[in-house]
């Protein structure tokens, strides 16, 4: 479904207003929500050929049981299930943590899209290592792949979806029943988070705070070490360090370039606007793929490398089909 990148910006403001935003938080949120919106109209309107890439079933079937052979691992050296004892999470190794979510959510999206039932047993894998946030993203994937293929008037099908978002909705309080905490704080993680925004579009200026050494960082952090882009949220409130905090869609761009994030919104917008087009198998895991972290992002932002490479590959698809449809007009002229 091309239109389903409009939840996003839809998302993002519903979030900010059930978290109380301040009314200057307010009126830069619509604004870069609106930004988003105009971008996304703005790429389905740019004709690219989809050639997705050069990978076969195979390819995605290793990288696939790679992922859940990656969290077999981590539970073996482990000894324990973090879901059964969270505290043991912060244990997991980050770069193979990382290297499960990004071969994991597109290979297991492929898989449900080619009809093979056994994609669902990634969003199963993961949940062991108990953050809510891979599980969300898989089901999500799942859920948006799931939703693209619905025909008018299937009620089946229909039926299907919400028997999956019901699922989604009932693992989300599991994990949070499993890992100790109440159901309030998911209602207290949405003020908090949009109390954040308010004080980052406060104190940030219009100019914005770490001028793009945010979101690098969450490329470098995993590479060569040093705050990730969360730590250095925490870094800006003055909160103690090892502490992380999610900023939001906007926030950690908003820190970065100030009002200039407007112009990343609409950078996004536009990304989804053309990939929305997708119709190769490949180019549709990624395009599901990304509108998941983008609607799962509305809270914990964009932020990591798994993600940046999901986008970026994303992105490689669709340039290189955009060029050679243009290079292809203008060889016919």
């Amino acid at each position: 479904m091309r239109g389903l990148p409009l939840l996003i910006p839809l998302a993002f403001v519903t979030f900010i207003a059930l978290g109380l935003a301040q009314p200057k938080t307010m009126v830069v949120g619509t604004a870069f929500a609106l930004a988003i919106v105009l971008g996304i109209y703005r790429g389905d309107r740019i004709n690219w050929l989809d050639g997705g890439l050069k990978l076969e079933d195979r390819h995605v079937i290793i990288a696939f049981w790679g992922a859940v052979g990656i969290i077999a691992l981590q539970l073996f050296l482990l000894r324990d299930v973090p879901l059964l004892h969270p505290a043991i999470r912060t244990q997991l190794n980050p770069r193979l943590t990382a290297l499960t979510y990004f071969l994991g959510v597109p290979s297991s999206v492929y898989l449900f899209l080619r009809g093979k039932r056994y994609s669902l047993l990634y969003p199963l894998a993961v949940s062991l290592y108990a953050y809510r946030t891979p599980v969300l993203v898989s089901l999500v994937a799942i859920g948006s792949a799931y939703c693209g293929n619905l025909r008018a008037g299937n009620r089946s099908r229909i039926t299907g979806v919400a028997l999956l978002m019901a699922f989604l909705g009932l693992l989300g309080i599991g994990m949070t029943l499993a890992r100790g905490e109440a159901l309030s704080n998911l209602w207290v993680r949405i003020q908090s988070s949009t109390s954040v925004l308010d004080i980052i579009v406060w104190r940030a200026g219009w100019k914005g705070f770490y001028h793009g050494y945010l979101q690098w960082s969450g490329l470098k952090s995993y590479i060569t070490g040093g705050y990730s882009p969360r730590g250095l949220v925490a870094k800006f409130l003055y909160v103690r360090t090892g502490s992380t905090i999610t900023p939001t869609l906007l926030g950690g761009m908003y820190l970065d370039f100030g009002i200039f994030a407007l112009l990343e919104g609409f950078l996004l917008g536009m990304y989804y606007g053309m990939i929305s087009r997708a119709t190769h198998p490949v180019t549709l895991s990624l395009y599901y793929s990304t509108l998941a972290y983008g609607l799962i992002g509305v809270e914990t932002g964009i932020l990591d490398l798994p993600v940046y490479l999901l986008f970026g590959l994303g992105a490689y698809v669709v340039l290189s089909g955009w060029k050679k449809l243009k290079h292809g007009v203008d060889h016919a002229d």
